[in-house]
């Protein structure tokens, strides 16, 4: 598992250093949505450009950094689960950002405990969830 861990942030760091410019510093959006990636299970905004993104890479890398933002959101009080491990996780939010200071996304605002966010977040996943086990047993 360790080195799979090793090799799987060897190619993150790679993602990130190729696709530095990929993402907006600054929002266009007077109010941003949140929006809810199934693959993650995580929240992200809609102005923080990774529903535009053409490289797929990039997205599958922000996965791990979306997931732990969100742990930070919504506090250690609400279990939202990790992508790979706590640990893993917030060392990939940590190298998103050295290659992505300016990202909207990592601004101060977002990726700190926030109740009103918290409660809004755990909702969008509760109904994400219900949706989720509907269709599965719809088919």
């Amino acid at each position: 598992m360790i080195l799979k861990n090793l090799i799987l942030k060897i190619w993150l760091w790679i993602i990130f250093l190729i696709s530095k410019d990929e993402l907006p510093k600054k929002s266009k959006i007077i109010n941003p949505k949140m929006e809810y990636e199934i693959m993650s299970g995580a929240i992200f905004w809609e102005d923080e450009g990774l529903s535009e993104l053409r490289n797929h890479r990039l997205l599958d890398a922000f996965k791990y950094v979306i997931n732990h933002r969100m742990k930070l959101i919504v506090g250690p009080e609400n279990d939202v689960g990790f992508m790979r491990s706590y640990s893993f996780d917030k060392q990939i939010f940590k190298m998103a950002k050295r290659f992505y200071p300016e990202w909207i996304g990592l601004d101060e605002s977002r990726c700190s405990y926030n109740q009103e966010s918290a409660d809004r977040i755990m909702r969008i996943k509760k109904v994400s969830r219900w949706k989720l086990e509907k269709f599965f047993n719809e088919e």
